[in-house]
């Protein structure tokens, strides 16, 4: 016991007990974002009792892929508290299929980049719409429930079965709570860390 003691009035004396860094005084840091990399896919499932992983480590600075799965029996959302995102934006799919590829005017087509010259068979046109991509759009209406993420955190929502992507840079490093904001009992939490050495 007098050791333990010891040491402790030694490092109080020294300075070398306290390094100005508690949990509840964390200094953070803000990171540059590196535009070079490939982004880092981060999967979270979303259920009725919780989010999982129940805590998710992000690199700051990089660029992050949220992808979002819905596995519980209705909507859910996973929004950042507290995380000011760069370069926000969701993936939005295109939902065509082939009775829209009929009715659609060559104007509506080309906006998803669909060309049907010379198309003439079902199978063409199903590897057609298999190839549908996804663009990155800087907003994301609102859910069923008409919960509307606002663009300013990290906020995204799927219905049963969905997907939701969410693409973003977090710059500051820091612990950061994730909640579900239609089921605000279901929370997780977010450790954004610097990658640098």
């Amino acid at each position: 016991m007098i050791p333990l003691l010891v040491l402790s009035l030694a490092a109080a004396c020294t300075g070398g007990a306290d390094t100005g860094t508690t949990a509840d005084t964390m200094e953070t840091v803000t990171v540059e974002p590196d535009l070079r990399t490939s982004p880092l896919t981060v999967n979270v499932l979303l259920t009725d009792t919780g989010f999982e992983p129940s805590i998710i480590f992000l690199p700051a600075g990089r660029q992050i892929q949220l992808v979002l799965r819905n596995r519980g029996t209705g909507e859910h959302h996973f929004r950042i508290q507290g995380l000011v995102p760069l370069r926000l934006a969701w993936l939005q799919i295109p939902e065509v299929d082939a009775y829209d590829l009929d009715t659609m005017t060559p104007q509506e087509l080309a906006s998803y980049g669909i060309d049907l010259t010379g198309v003439t068979d079902d199978y063409e046109i199903d590897h057609i719409l298999h190839h549908l991509h996804g663009v990155y759009v800087p907003f994301r209406e609102e859910s069923p429930s008409g919960i509307k993420p606002l663009g300013i955190d990290v906020h995204g929502w799927v219905t049963l079965g969905k997907v939701d992507v969410v693409s973003f840079i977090a710059p500051t490093t820091g612990s950061y709570t994730s909640e579900d904001v239609l089921h605000p009992e279901l929370t997780g939490e977010v450790m954004v860390f610097d990658p640098s050495p």
